[in-house]
């Protein structure tokens, strides 16, 4: 008698309700992947597939879903947050983790990296971020080369070259450098060398050329 009163209550499902504001391109992939879940009635419907199945959108940092009598299931997701793009298509979190996401954030710094991994990655732009800031300074791109060496790009133009070693240095020594003359330098600046032992070469850009030691 029980059962036939559970199949009686078990309603199909005829709506899905999001929270936790969802773009409309990441409603539309939440919609995509719910399409995939076998959905039976409001009872018999195994919540933990649907949690799985939209844990594989690979930005969802939390999913619960509950059960909302007769005839509904509300989808709570928490999003991974990105704070940087990494290489042409992928974003990362602030601890290093790769993101695909439906959105596009075009204002984030870019990193990018043939040797390192992603987290080694944003843990050095943190750390150089962190330095830069104390000159105003914003980092707009961090660039690994295969050979191992690093580039970093600044709001505004400015590219500074720092090697493969000793990069934490080599961005102190640029800072001093950029704090005492670079900053109210009236020239452009095309880019900035820190790959010597000491020192820095600095090219300056059109009308007047030039390249010169500090």
């Amino acid at each position: 008698m029980l059962g036939y009163a559970l199949q009686a209550l078990d309603q199909p499902i005829r709506k899905i309700v999001v929270s936790g504001e969802p773009t409309q391109e990441e409603r539309a992939r939440i919609q995509a992947s719910m399409a995939q879940v076998q959905l039976r009635g409001i009872l018999s419907t195994d919540l933990a597939d649907v949690e799985d199945q939209l844990r594989e959108l690979g930005w969802t940092r939390q999913v619960m879903v509950r059960r909302q009598w007769p005839d509904r299931l509300e989808v709570r997701l928490r999003k991974a947050v990105p704070v940087a793009k990494w290489g042409a298509r992928d974003y990362l979190t602030v601890s290093g983790e790769p993101l695909q996401l439906p959105n596009d954030y075009p204002d984030l710094p870019a990193l990018s990296a043939h040797i390192s991994s992603p987290a080694q990655t944003m843990e050095l732009y943190r750390l150089l971020q962190l330095f830069a800031a104390r000159q105003g300074l914003s980092i707009a791109m961090l660039a690994e080369s295969p050979q191992g060496e690093w580039e970093v790009g600044f709001q505004g133009g400015l590219t500074l070259k720092l090697g493969s070693t000793g990069v934490n240095e080599r961005m102190r020594r640029f800072l001093r450098a950029y704090a005492l003359t670079l900053k109210t330098q009236p020239r452009k600046i095309e880019y900035v060398d820190a790959r010597y032992t000491n020192g820095i070469a600095v090219r300056f850009g059109l009308p007047m050329e030039n390249s010169s030691d500090v």
